[in-house]
């Protein structure tokens, strides 16, 4: 195997299948994290109660999972590495 890392166009099926799981948790995670915190009030209609500590928890812990999986994929695709040099 070489050493340069892959390129997206020589993933297989199942590698792009995997990868684009991965990316929409991601994006589900992260439209879940901002309704609980970054609703906006309605003028003159309502304004947001505030969100109960373990849904902002359970939301945290889903977006920091969606995130790791999203590394993880990269890591294990394109030879990503935790050193940024």
């Amino acid at each position: 195997m070489s050493d340069e890392p892959r390129r997206p166009e020589n993933l297989t099926a199942e590698e792009r299948t995997k990868l684009q799981r991965a990316h929409q948790w991601l994006r589900n995670a992260s439209s879940a994290l901002e309704a609980l915190t970054a609703t906006d009030p309605i003028r003159g209609r309502w304004a947001p109660a505030p969100a109960p500590d373990e849904a902002l928890d359970g939301a945290r812990a889903d977006f920091r999972g969606a995130y790791e999986a999203i590394v993880r994929q990269h890591r294990d695709l394109f030879g990503w590495t935790d050193d940024p040099a």
